[in-house]
């Protein structure tokens, strides 16, 4: 074998080893995993994998030796990465055709990569990242350009969810109405919401990238305290604090906060969320200070007191040096302390003493205004109220003053003087008003207690002159008609012996009249009974202002065998107690007794009156006098009420330990307004109210409103009650307003006497105790 001959065997040997290896390259390119390929200075495909076939949807062997790398990825002809490096295409070509989406790569500056959207690309278009680099030959000329692709769809829509999900979470905090703070796990603000920034001041340029120093002094131990638990718990769960805003003001707020960890090595954020409390803390205090000042009013009754309290309240709560209450003199026109607390004893002492003028006084303008006022550079303004530190020798650097009001009238100002922290706000303005209007609902009640003690006294001291004003005058009126009485029968009887006189009548007359003295006397004696009289008095009252009555009853009686029996007799009946009289009164046959002797006096009444009366009703120890004049008065007093032709019912009934009276009458009822003062006494409420012109019994007989008074003073003395209910006919009120005619068959609304006994009605109801008493 000749030298050529091995030469070209040498030859063939490294042509086959190149095409092994080239068939090897082909096919590592053919199988790598992910989409490549390659073109040649004529920008010719030479390889195209079968990565890419599937991302494409086009054969390797349709693609292989043409241009058509394009259509790989477009639907419109344009050149791609590859096409640009062989070009060695400017820079500005490259962003033309791919934006700000290209880079080159940090480590190799002829690499190119970049991401982006293929809508061609089925079945929905795909993200692709893909980079391109330049093949050379030895000589360092191009020779070809490689282009890589990689799917990143399925990232790019995590991506996006994550943003989507990121953006939706930051517009939730943007509205969520509480402040919101986020840090990184170095604690350095990375974000807070609007809600933060209102409430704080700080917006998140001011303080975004570095730690939020808002913690006061006096708590930054207890929060690091408190954020050590947050490390190892990783949450907290209502934390209550205070924490300070922009421009130096304390809040009260409730922390919560949890760690948000988004990769392994546990880097994140801390969520931390601030409610404001302050207002609701303070809302809650200042109900806490008004109960406790609503609580204490009774323990103070005198009003000077009372305003001391409250002073010493307000000097406490808003942290004050002072504080007063000055009322306002309508008469004097100035003001005046009522209330005074100060930290100096000495001008406490001095305030009590002073008074104001209207124009002294930042408090003369409040009354005059009615509106609250609040200086807090009071010692810059003292040209305006000179006279107040002068008078009260005591520097006022801040005021604030509201009225106290009652009703639609101001009575005094409440003040508070020179705070000691801050300046005086809002708060404080609210926590004073309603303290104000609790003063002022103190002051009324103690002006009302006062006027309404002095009106008491004054009531009672008329009672007592009343009382004693017509017990006085029942006893001075029994001796001159007890002579009376007794002088008219002595004429009678002297008169009956000169026929030739014809005086029946007019004596008549006159007993009747003097009658009716008589049962006003024993009326009134009745309500004002109220002691017996011991042996020694009844002989004073006897031979002092009785001695004309005692010789008209012996001169009237001098035929008898022993006047004195008589005398003694009269003397028992008119000086006795009822209290003292007390009896068993068989119950059937008294009330029998009483409705006999009272049938002749009212028989001229067309009336149905119905009796139902229990039988064998038991026995009770009463003063026999008391049952007849009860028994009288309400059976009468129904009678005097009820028109003709209507119906009066009579009950007597024995109800478990009572005997219950009743008189129901439909006669013409009481209106409304009367029924409260029926038994007030001496109060009718007839419109004609004179028995000189009517006859007892007879509709609408008036009278003079005692005995209802009476009854139920026995009723108080001897243990009975006695009750009431009534209704006004309708026809006798508005819009009628008629007068009833005292007949059921005259009156023009009543078609029968159903019509009657459907309008009106009055029941009285007397109730008697079984039980004896011990």
């Amino acid at each position: 074998m000749t030298d050529r001959d091995v030469h070209t065997a040498g030859l063939e040997e490294k042509i086959q080893a190149l095409e092994e290896e080239n068939r090897l390259l082909r096919n590592i390119i053919y199988k790598a995993p992910i989409p490549i390929f390659v073109i040649d200075r004529q920008h010719k495909i030479s390889h195209f994998n079968q990565a890419l076939e599937q991302l494409s949807g086009f054969d390797a062997k349709d693609m292989i030796g043409t241009s058509l790398q394009w259509k790989a990825f477009y639907a419109k002809k344009r050149p791609v990465m590859a096409d640009l490096i062989i070009d060695n295409a400017p820079a500005d070509q490259i962003l033309a055709l791919y934006g700000p989406k290209y880079k080159k790569a940090l480590a190799n500056e002829s690499v190119f990569a970049a991401t982006d959207f293929f809508p061609d690309l089925p079945p929905a278009g795909k993200w692709l990242f893909f980079s391109a680099a330049g093949v050379f030959d030895d000589n360092g000329h191009i020779a070809g350009a490689v282009e890589t692709l990689q799917d990143v769809t399925t990232e790019k829509a995590r991506e996006q969810e994550v943003y989507e999900l990121y953006q939706t979470y930051h517009q939730v905090l943007e509205f969520i109405p509480y402040p919101i703070i986020l840090y990184d796990v170095n604690g350095h603000v990375t974000y807070v919401n609007p809600a933060f920034s209102s409430v704080f001041g700080w917006a998140l340029k001011e303080i975004k990238g570095r730690p939020l120093e808002f913690v006061p002094d006096h708590l930054k131990q207890e929060t690091g305290r408190m954020l050590d638990r947050f490390r190892q718990d990783q949450r907290i769960t209502r934390y209550e604090t205070k924490r300070l805003t922009k421009d130096g003001r304390t809040l009260d707020v409730v922390i919560w906060a949890a760690s948000c960890t988004w990769s392994p090595d546990r880097s994140g954020e801390h969520f931390v969320i601030l409610r404001d409390i302050t207002k609701e803390n303070r809302l809650a205090a200042n109900n806490r200070t008004i109960m406790r000042i609503s609580a204490a009013l009774p323990e103070y009754p005198e009003l000077e007191d009372l305003m001391d309290y409250i002073t010493k309240e307000i000097k406490g709560l808003l942290h004050t040096e002072g504080a007063v209450v000055l009322l306002y003199d309508e008469i004097k026109n100035d003001l005046f302390f009522v209330g005074a607390s100060y930290d100096d004893s000495d001008t406490e002492q001095r305030a009590r003493k002073i008074r104001f003028a209207l124009d002294e006084v930042l408090a003369g303008k409040v009354l005059k205004t009615g509106k609250p006022a609040v200086n807090n550079q009071a010692d810059r303004s003292k040209d305006l109220y000179p006279e107040r530190d002068r008078k009260m020798g005591y520097k006022t650097k801040s005021i604030m003053c509201v009225p106290i009001r009652s009703d639609s009238r101001i009575t005094g100002i409440l003040c508070a003087i020179n705070k000691k922290q801050n300046v005086f706000d809002d708060n404080d303005l609210e926590l004073m008003t309603l303290i104000a209007g609790t003063v002022g609902i103190s002051i009324e009640n103690a002006r009302f207690a006062q006027a309404l003690k002095e009106a008491y006294l004054d009531v009672a001291s008329m009672n007592r002159a009343k009382d004693k004003a017509i017990n006085h005058l029942s006893h001075e009126l029994k001796t001159p008609v007890a002579v009376l009485t007794g002088s008219l029968q002595i004429l009678k009887k002297k008169l009956s012996e000169l026929p030739r006189i014809k005086a029946a009548s007019t004596l008549d007359r006159i007993q009747r009249n003097l009658n009716r003295i008589v049962q006003i006397q024993e009326e009134t004696a009745d309500i004002m009974d109220k002691k017996t009289y011991g042996a020694k008095d009844m002989l004073q009252v006897m031979v002092q202002t009785c001695k004309d009555e005692l010789a008209t009853l012996i001169e009237q009686h001098l035929d008898e065998e022993d006047p004195m029996e008589v005398v003694t007799a009269v003397i028992e009946k008119e000086f006795s107690s009822p209290a003292s009289n007390i009896h068993t009164i068989h119950m059937n046959a008294a009330f029998d007794h009483v409705f006999d002797r009272l049938k002749p006096l009212f028989a001229f009444r067309d009336l149905d009156i119905v009796l139902n009366i229990q039988d064998n009703l038991p026995d009770l120890c009463l003063p026999v006098d008391v049952f007849e004049k009860t028994v009288t008065g309400l059976i009468k007093n129904s009678i005097e009420n009820t028109p003709d032709q209507g119906r009066i019912e009579i009950s007597m009934q024995h109800k478990e330990d009572n005997i219950v009276f009743t008189v129901h009458d439909f006669g013409v009822g009481i209106e409304t307004q009367d029924q409260k003062r029926i038994f007030e006494g001496f109060f009718s409420i007839q419109k004609t109210a004179d028995y000189s012109t009517k006859t007892p019994y007879d509709f609408n007989a008036g009278g003079k409103g005692v005995d209802l008074l009476r009854i139920k003073l026995f009723g108080d003395r001897l243990g009975f009650s006695i009750h009431m209910a009534s209704s006004r006919c309708r026809f006798l009120q508005e819009p009628y307003n008629e007068i009833c005619p005292g007949n059921i068959s005259q009156c023009r609304f009543c078609k029968d006497i159903s019509d009657c006994l459907n309008s009106g009605y009055s029941t009285f109801t007397a109730c008697f105790s079984c039980k004896k008493k011990s």
